[in-house]
C-alpha cells in the first residue's frame, strides 16, 4: 500500500520502518524565492530554510536503500549551498552530477540583468558503488541508424555481398557520385541487386559513423539483411535488431532530446487542476528521471508531494511510493482526486502502452502517527 503522510518530511522520514525502503527520492522544495503562492509561502529566513533542507535531507539519507539516489530540483539562488550541504550528508565521493533542464520555451525577461530560462537537479547516490547506470530509454528493435553522418572523417567501407535490402526493383546501379546537399558520397563499385538485396560486395566513401571491423561484424546476422537502402541514391541505414539502453545526458532540453518545459506542467495543471496549483512540473520529466534511476516495483520518495505529480507518475509506470505533503487541503484537493484517477483509470493523461498500478494509498496523519 503505497503511503502519503500528512506530516513534515524534517521529522516523518525518520520513521525506523522507512530505513533503506526507497531506490529514488526526488524533490523539489520550495526554492525560497521570497514568492508567495496559491498554496505555500515560499519565504523563509535563509538560515530557516537551509535547517529545514538539512533535516529533510538527512532523512532521505535515512530512507534511502544502499543502490539508491536522492534528485534536488533547484534553481540556481541557493543551489550551491544545497550542493556543500549534500557533500556533508551524502559524501562528495557520492556526487553523480548536475542535470541543467531547459525548463522555457522562451525567455521572459523579468529579471533586470540575466534572463532565466534553466532549473538544475542535484544527484547523489547513497553508494556511488553500487548505484547502476541511469539508464532511461531504450532503442527501438527495427530502428532504422544511418551509417553516414556528417561531421565524421571521410572514409572508405566495403559491404558484404547480401547485407542490404532495397526498396525498389532489381537493377544495376552504375559507381558515381551519390552527393546530396550535406553529405559528399560515391560509390566505388557498380552494385548489383538482385531479389532484393546486393549480390555483390560493394565499397563506398563518406563520412560514415562507423567503422570498417563494426559494418563487417554487423553484417554478419546469419540470416536477414543487417542494413537497407531505400532509394537508387544509396543512403545506407542498420536495422538495429536489439534495444540498446540510453544513458540519461546531463542536459535537458526540448531543443536537443524533446525534454518537456514549463508550459507543458501548466497545459497538464489546466487539464487536471484547471491551472490552479502554481509551480508544477511535467509529468514526463519526472518520468524520464525515474525510468532512469528505478525499475517497476521500485519504491520512489517525495518528501515535497505538493500537486502529486511524482506520486502520480510512479502510480502510472508501477512503482510503490511514499509522500509528505504538510497542508491537508493539498492533499483532499490535489494529490488524492490525482492518484483516485489513475487507479479508477479515469486519468485524463495516461501513459499509452504503460499499466497503470492500481495499488490504493493510505493517508496517515502527524496526529494519528503521534497517536500510535
Amino acid at each position: 500500500m503505497n503511503l502519503l503522510l500528512n506530516d513534515s518530511a524534517e521529522t516523518a522520514l525518520f520513521d525506523p520502518d522507512l530505513a533503506g525502503t526507497v531506490k529514488m527520492a526526488y524533490l523539489d522544495p520550495p526554492y525560497n524565492t521570497g514568492r508567495k503562492f496559491g498554496q505555500y509561502s515560499d519565504s523563509a529566513p535563509l538560515q530557516s530554510w537551509l535547517r529545514m533542507m538539512f533535516r529533510t535531507l538527512s532523512g532521505v539519507h535515512h530512507t534511502l536503500a544502499e543502490d539508491g539516489s536522492v534528485w534536488v530540483h533547484l534553481d540556481d539562488k541557493y543551489i550551491h549551498r544545497v550542493r556543500v550541504m549534500m557533500d556533508d550528508i551524502f559524501g562528495d565521493q557520492n556526487y553523480v552530477g548536475t542535470i541543467i533542464w531547459e525548463k522555457k520555451n522562451r525567455a521572459s525577461f523579468l529579471h533586470a540583468q540575466l534572463a532565466d530560462v534553466t532549473d538544475h537537479v542535484l544527484i547523489y547516490a547513497k553508494d556511488r558503488t553500487r548505484m547502476a547506470p541511469l539508464v532511461h530509454s531504450s532503442t527501438e528493435t527495427g530502428k532504422r541508424i544511418p551509417v553516414h553522418n556528417k561531421g565524421n572523417k571521410p572514409s572508405v567501407l566495403e559491404f558484404p555481398a547480401g547485407c542490404m535490402s532495397f526498396n525498389f526493383t532489381d537493377r544495376t546501379i552504375p559507381a558515381g557520385r551519390m552527393d546530396t546537399k550535406t553529405i559528399d558520397s560515391e560509390l566505388l563499385d557498380d552494385l548489383i541487386v538482385e531479389n532484393g538485396v546486393n549480390k555483390n560486395a560493394f565499397r563506398m566513401t563518406g563520412p560514415f559513423r562507423y567503422g570498417q571491423e563494426a559494418v563487417t561484424k554487423m553484417a554478419d546476422t546469419g540470416g536477414a539483411p543487417a542494413f537497407i537502402a531505400p532509394q537508387p541514391m544509396i543512403r545506407p541505414s542498420f536495422v538495429s535488431v536489439e534495444s540498446k539502453g540510453k544513458v540519461l545526458t546531463n542536459l535537458q532540453s526540448f531543443r536537443v532530446n524533446g525534454a518537456p518545459t514549463n508550459e507543458d506542467a501548466r497545459a497538464e495543471s489546466e487539464l487536471l487542476f484547471g491551472g490552479s496549483f502554481d509551480t508544477p512540473k511535467p509529468e514526463r520529466l519526472i518520468e524520464r528521471f525515474m525510468a532512469a534511476a528505478t525499475n517497476p516495483g521500485d519504491t520512489v520518495l517525495d518528501p515535497f508531494a505538493g500537486s502529486g505529480t511524482t506520486l502520480a507518475v510512479a502510480q502510472k509506470t508501477g512503482r510503490a511510493w511514499i509522500g509528505c505533503e504538510l497542508n491537508p487541503v493539498t492533499i483532499q484537493d490535489f494529490i488524492g482526486p490525482r492518484i483516485n484517477a489513475i487507479i479508477a483509470g479515469t486519468d485524463p493523461l495516461p501513459f499509452e502502452g504503460v499499466a497503470a498500478s492500481t495499488e490504493g494509498f493510505r493517508v496517515v496523519s502527524a496526529a494519528a502517527a503521534l497517536a500510535a
